[in-house]
């Protein structure tokens, strides 16, 4: 049985947060653009060079093919996972990721561009993960985004079971309010973006057992977890000549 419980602002968020279709959608986007994580810190994302199967990583792009042009970068974590049950009651772990953005003039990347600003959070924060959890027991996810000119930004997701997942996981957006809170890059064509992923897995009940992880991998005879994916949404506008 699955009970995926939001708050009614959040049922509400999620089914608004596309616009209708355009017929002839107006884009405005470089050709190329590419994220590098440059720096991680925090118990979710030990390290880039882990003798894990998979490390922390940049994984997909992608994007809405109805008109409203909302854009994701996804990165994956395989050290971000949480479990509850018999010897604890709550368990917690996060992540410090900092991001570097560019665009590029070709393909290959030998060389940069400005013509864009990209600008982020048009529609939350999305995640997708594997969820194990009985009833009684809640999975907690906050995203905080730290814009270099104004106060942060949060988004957060609830997940209460019993919920169970296929082995491959699901994903879940946050909320996107009204007025959510957006912003551009200072620069045009490159900058940072720095934002802490945090999860909390709760038990209500005594014993009440959940676990929040990610696909089970195995690669060349080694087994591991392909990571929890964030995917971080933005769009762009055209830089004045």
């Amino acid at each position: 049985m699955k009970s995926l419980v939001l708050s009614a602002a959040a049922v509400l968020g999620a089914a608004s947060a596309l616009p209708a279709p355009q017929s002839d959608p107006i884009r405005i986007l470089p050709s190329w653009w590419k994220f590098d994580i440059i720096a991680l810190r925090g118990p979710g994302c030990p390290d880039f060079n882990t003798t894990a199967v998979y490390s922390t990583r940049p994984t997909y792009g992608s994007n809405t093919v109805d008109g409203s042009e909302i854009y994701y970068w996804h990165f994956a974590y395989p050290h971000m996972k949480a479990s509850v049950g018999r010897d604890a009651s709550e368990t917690s772990t996060w992540c410090e990721t900092t991001l570097k953005y560019s665009e590029l003039k070709d393909r290959e990347g030998k060389e940069l561009s400005g013509d864009y600003r990209l600008k982020l959070h048009k529609n939350g924060t999305e995640v997708l993960a594997t969820y194990d959890l009985e009833e009684g027991v809640t999975a907690k996810w906050k995203f905080t985004y730290y814009p270099e000119d104004m106060d942060e930004v949060v988004d957060e997701i609830t997940v209460n079971g019993p919920y169970n997942t296929s082995a491959y996981g699901e994903i879940v957006q946050s909320p996107v309010r009204k007025n959510s809170e957006r912003w551009a890059l200072p620069k045009c064509g490159a900058g940072t973006i720095k934002y802490k992923t945090q999860l909390k897995v709760t038990a209500k009940k005594q014993g009440a057992k959940g676990t929040v992880s990610s696909e089970a991998v195995e690669y060349k005879g080694e087994k591991g977890l392909y990571g929890v994916q964030q995917g971080v949404s933005y769009d762009w506008e055209k830089c004045a000549k």
